[in-house]
């Protein structure tokens, strides 16, 4: 939000503005509004990782954790279980 005075006009007219003391507290973002921007950072977020990934491929064992791998959450358990 701006710091700039703001003017009812076609600026604010169709959103929902919230007055404290005769001062405007916020400006309410219409719901498809607020839809559409939230679509707009996602889509935005999409291209960067795709542009990331086309610069820094991965490769197998990227997504690999350090240290030891458990095939089932029984497996993790019983190691853990042992270690007491």
């Amino acid at each position: 939000m701006s710091e700039r005075p703001l003017t009812f006009d076609a600026e604010v007219a169709d959103h929902q503005v919230i007055l404290r003391a005769g001062q405007v507290e916020a400006v309410v973002v219409p719901l498809e509004e607020f839809r559409a921007l939230k679509a707009l950072e996602q889509r935005e977020a999409e291209l960067y990782w795709a542009v990331h990934e086309s610069r820094y491929p991965s490769r197998p064992g990227d997504d690999v954790p350090d240290g030891k791998v458990y095939d089932s959450m029984e497996a993790l358990l019983a190691d853990l279980g042992s270690a007491e």
